[in-house]
């Protein structure tokens, strides 16, 4: 491992310790996905089953709160972090729970999971948080270990965020930030076409759409991220 992923590794591990990115419910639309292409609950105890799951990968799940919401639903959930520390927080959440959850410290281009492994898998504000090449790698490496026909969750930073040129440009439309819990870490803001190059081959994209928060005090910043949820192919 190089000493910048090392210098990365650690700064995730502070930000954890910090409790700065701990969450404990799942991404609303990590569940509007979910009822769109899985599984809609009709009354409390009737659902439309629209694909047949069986196991989950959470891919860069922090203290892992989507692998837990899989859990939960009686999924085989697997979820993989650079993060000891919020993988630590994952582990003994899950044992709080009595939940079997198979969380791991790794890589996320570079899986510990054998070949076509995963029915659906999930992933929150990651593959924007890291440089382009190494997001590419991550999706080519995903799509290995997930079936043809898997589902993909993904959202991403959007080029017209208010927050975009906030930093040290390092690429085109990538910045270091220079500010607040996440200083030292980049952050990518996507375009339409970065997010078709980046699933071009390996995924079919099903919906893209664009939400954003329009934020105090005038309301003219726009907090934006695409929504995406793409087909293994």
């Amino acid at each position: 491992m190089s000493q910048q992923s090392l210098d990365v590794n650690k700064k995730w591990d502070q930000v954890y310790s910090q409790s700065f990115m701990t969450m404990w419910y799942p991404n609303e639309d990590i569940i509007r996905f979910c009822a769109r292409l899985i599984r809609k609950r009709l009354t409390h105890d009737e659902f439309q089953v629209k694909k047949e799951v069986e196991t989950v990968l959470d891919l860069g799940c922090g203290n892992g709160r989507h692998a837990i919401y899989f859990a939960r639903e009686g999924l085989k959930a697997s979820g993989i972090d650079v993060s000891k520390q919020a993988i630590d927080w994952a582990i003994d959440w899950a044992q709080r729970e009595g939940l079997d959850v198979d969380f791991r410290v790794g890589d996320i281009a570079n899986l510990p999971y054998e070949d076509r492994t995963f029915d659906v898998a999930v992933s929150h504000g990651v593959l924007d948080h890291v440089r382009p090449q190494l997001a590419n790698a991550a999706v080519r490496e995903l799509r290995r270990t997930m079936k043809k026909g898997g589902l993909f969750y993904c959202d991403l930073r959007c080029a017209d965020d208010f927050e975009y040129g906030l930093g040290t440009e390092v690429e085109p439309n990538t910045f270091m930030l220079d500010h607040g819990y996440e200083q030292g870490l980049v952050q990518h803001f996507f375009t339409l076409d970065e997010i078709k190059a980046l699933f071009d081959g390996q995924f079919r994209i099903i919906y893209s759409e664009i939400t954003e928060r329009r934020l105090e005090p005038d309301y003219q910043r726009r907090y934006s991220r695409w929504i995406l949820a793409v087909e293994a192919i």
